[in-house]
Formats: structure tokens, C-alpha cells, sequence
């Protein structure tokens, strides 16, 4: 099991940060592993489902999501599957003194490549979400 989380403090409302991050038309924006979406369903409401196209790692790859949560602008809770990486993200936006805490948390289990220890993925996937909560904050910052 795969338990990987990442926080940010980000100069902005709550408003403003989730504008961005609860809109996947906008992922590819700050989330380097996305190149493509495909919104399946339009609203962000339970159900709701968007497919991802991406790389990791320097290996093509799609995954879906599906919306088990969203109280706008604090949480939104998506359930990955039909990819490499099956689980939960959650994203949480709490107003503190400088602006807001962001932290997004995944967890779940990698398919397909169970020959390789867990340690060996998560490290690179903590990383990506670090440097992705990072581009998150200069572009809301800017």
C-alpha cells in the first residue's frame, strides 16, 4: 500500500486555490503529468468522472477519476482507477494565516508492476506532488 502526502502554503482564499485545482481542465496548468483530459462528466459533483493521459516516469499512461466528495472550497475527495495506481486523493484547502494549507494526500496500491517495491514509487510520487503543489503556488501567486 502506497501512502503518499504533500502540503503547501499558498498565499490565496481557499476560493481561489480550488478554482484551479477542482477544475481538471486547468491540471495540466501545474500537474506535469498530465498532457491530456477528457472530461466524462462535466459537473464536480459525486460520480463525476475524468480521464487522464499522461507520463510518468517516461511511461505513457491513462487513469480515471471519479468524484466520491467535494464541499467547495475545502475538500475534494476522487477515487483513481483503470490505471497504474488504484486508491483515493484528497485534496484539502484550510484558511490559515498566510493565505491557506493545501495538502493533497493519495493513497492506493500500483498495478501491474508489482515487482517493484512500493519505496521505489512512492518516492518519485511524493516528489511529482511537491513539485506540482509548487507550480500550483507560482501560478496562483503570480
Amino acid at each position: 500500500m502506497i501512502d503518499v502526502s504533500a502540503e503547501i502554503e499558498i498565499a490565496a482564499s481557499p476560493a481561489a486555490i480550488a478554482g484551479v485545482m477542482f477544475d481538471p481542465q486547468r491540471n495540466h496548468e501545474w500537474m506535469t503529468v498530465v498532457e491530456k483530459v477528457e472530461i466524462l462528466d462535466p459537473a464536480l459533483a459525486p460520480g463525476a468522472r475524468v480521464r487522464y493521459h499522461g507520463d510518468f516516469m517516461g511511461k505513457s499512461l491513462s487513469w480515471m477519476t471519479t468524484v466520491e466528495a467535494v464541499h467547495f472550497p475545502h475538500v475534494l475527495e476522487l477515487k483513481i482507477s483503470d490505471g497504474p495506481f488504484v486508491g483515493m486523493s484528497r485534496i484539502g484547502i484550510q484558511r490559515s494565516g498566510g493565505g491557506s494549507r493545501v495538502q493533497v494526500r493519495s493513497t492506493g496500491e500500483v498495478q501491474g508492476m508489482s515487482f517493484i517495491p512500493d519505496a521505489m514509487i512512492a518516492g518519485p510520487m511524493k516528489t511529482a506532488i511537491e513539485g506540482d503543489l509548487g507550480r500550483l503556488k507560482a501560478l496562483i501567486e503570480k
